[in-house]
């Protein structure tokens, strides 16, 4: 028999690296049951531009997403902490930093350009969309290089 014909065994999940892929699976369906009913939540017709840009949002929804991400989030972060070790927990902290100034210095910036006529009004959601990036590339590559 050759190696290639040898069966491979995969080794059992450790309880660290259990509890980290359920922190961030836990994450992914709580987006992901936002994501689903946001689009189900949405009047016929309405495209997806028209729906991330000036789409209204029914109050129910509104408020049960508000709750879902806000609990789910922190449920999700209680058990990526409890999972992380050193390594990336190192990562994170400078990403989450990174993301941090990645708000601190466009948007007061930005705030007071509008507030003197020369920008249009402070978008949140770009904002936090932009620390998202930020975050997510720092600690990418913090982890992987």
């Amino acid at each position: 028999m050759t190696d290639a014909e040898t069966p491979r065994t995969r080794r059992p999940m450790s309880p660290r690296r259990r509890r980290y892929w359920t922190s961030l699976g836990f994450a992914a369906l709580i987006g992901g049951l936002i994501g689903g009913w946001l689009v189900v939540d949405q009047p016929k017709g309405r495209g997806l531009t028209e729906m991330l840009a000036t789409g209204s949002l029914t109050p129910g929804f509104a408020i049960a997403a508000a709750l879902c991400w806000t609990i789910g989030l922190a449920i999700a972060m209680i058990l990526y902490h409890r999972a992380i070790d050193d390594h990336e927990e190192h990562a994170w902290l400078w990403a989450s930093t990174a993301g941090w100034y990645a708000l601190i210095f466009p948007a007061p910036v930005w705030w007071v350009l509008h507030r003197a006529g020369l920008a249009p009004s402070p978008d949140a959601m770009l904002l936090f969309l932009l620390t998202l990036v930020v975050n997510a590339v720092v600690y990418l590559w913090l982890k992987f290089r």
